[in-house]
């Protein structure tokens, strides 16, 4: 019985070292679908930066004066429709102002409060005290103001208007070439009565 280990000679003729790789071209097909991929992969991308500048604009952005001032969607018809007359008579729209707005605003409550409709105030403060004791600085000021009590909230904006539009002082403010910007503030009493004021400037 032999003993001999179990092994086997290389061939003659063999060399040693590693096997020798061929490269095979990359078929068409095959380039074609990288490409494509990475183009999507590319759109993908571009759609997500749009997205994230978009996000960051939006939530980063100034807050608009109108935001600041906390408009009411009245307060917001009543300036629309004071600029469309103001447009029909070949006028430049007035600039929003937000702290004439917040002026305005506690001129109503004020009215609101203690049940009065006046320019000046039962202490004797007029519009132009109102305007100067906040540090806005004009050359000239006008106000609008009205009362309602009809139970039709959502008519304030158009009867306002109306109201406005028949009296020769305040659509004479409306129309006048001399103011520039104007704010707009709306209150409602205990009782549901609503009180606006319109404050212009120049």
């Amino acid at each position: 019985m032999s003993t001999r280990p179990a092994t086997r000679r290389r061939p003659s003729g063999t060399r040693n070292g590693p096997a020798k790789i061929i490269r095979m071209p990359t078929p068409t097909v095959v380039r074609r679908r990288r490409t494509i991929k990475a183009g999507i992969g590319l759109l993908v991308l571009s759609l997500l930066a749009a997205i994230i500048t978009r996000l960051y604009m939006l939530y980063t952005a100034p807050p608009s004066p109108e935001k600041v001032s906390g408009l009411t969607e009245q307060e917001t018809e009543i300036l629309g429709l004071v600029n469309q007359q103001r447009i029909r008579d070949g006028l430049t729209p007035l600039k929003f102002s937000a702290r004439l707005a917040v002026i305005a605003r506690g001129h109503s409550y004020d009215m609101a409060m203690r049940h009065y409709l006046a320019h000046n105030s039962p202490d004797g403060v007029a519009p132009a005290d109102r305007i100067s004791g906040v540090g806005i600085g004009y050359r000239a000021v006008g106000e609008n103001i009205y009362m309602d009590d009809n139970a039709d909230s959502a008519g304030v904006p158009r009867r306002a208007m109306d109201g406005w539009l028949k009296s020769p002082e305040h659509l004479a403010n409306i129309i006048s070439g001399k103011f520039t910007e104007t704010g707009v503030g709306i209150a409602e009493s205990a009782d549901g009565s609503t009180y606006v004021t319109q404050d212009f400037v120049h």
